[in-house]
């Protein structure tokens, strides 16, 4: 039998604590808990979890990666990790020293093939290594969808000159369509 999950995957952000199961009138059926704590679970524990759930998928990134740029012999960055809620890794253009752009593609299908439109809202870039760097981020809609699917990441050194081979961790977080 397949199963088709009801709401939309975590990176739209339209999912609530009913759309997992959460009912502010749940009760534990005929008033009896749970028969074995070690195995079962209560209507008040049950409705904590889709709660907690709900909330995380409402604060947690799309994607984390961290790069390094191949500036000295100029390249596409190295992607050395890459974590997200769906897809693989976004495809890297370097603009110039310490300059790149990822783009992910317009939307993802979660495991039971639930699409969601993507639509970067939030991201952060923190650059590593022993002299400090200038990171800055650009949200970018470059297929003209009205949502941002694009990151532009740029590093400069202390003085403002855009860095050579800098590694840079980014984290990107999606939003509401």
């Amino acid at each position: 039998m397949a199963i088709v999950p009801t709401g939309n995957p975590a990176w739209v952000r339209a999912n609530d604590h009913t759309t997992y199961g959460g009912n502010v009138n749940k009760i534990d059926y005929q008033s009896v808990g749970p028969v074995n704590p070690r195995t079962d679970i209560g209507a008040a524990q049950f409705c904590r979890l889709v709660a907690d759930v709900a909330a995380i998928q409402l604060t947690a990134p799309f994607a984390e990666l961290t790069f390094l740029c191949s500036d000295t012999a100029p390249a596409v960055p190295a992607i050395e990790s890459y974590n997200s809620m769906a897809g693989a890794v976004p495809t890297a253009v370097r603009n110039g020293n310490g300059d790149v752009t990822f783009s992910w593609l317009d939307s993802y299908a979660d495991p039971y093939s639930i699409v969601g439109l993507i639509n970067m809202v939030h991201a952060e870039a923190t650059g590593h290594g022993p002299a400090p760097l200038i990171c800055t981020v650009e949200l970018l809609d470059l297929s003209a969808t009205g949502r941002n699917e694009s990151i532009r990441v740029r590093a400069w050194d202390v003085a403002g000159v855009p860095a050579i081979d800098p590694r840079i961790t980014l984290i990107a977080t999606t939003g509401a369509v």
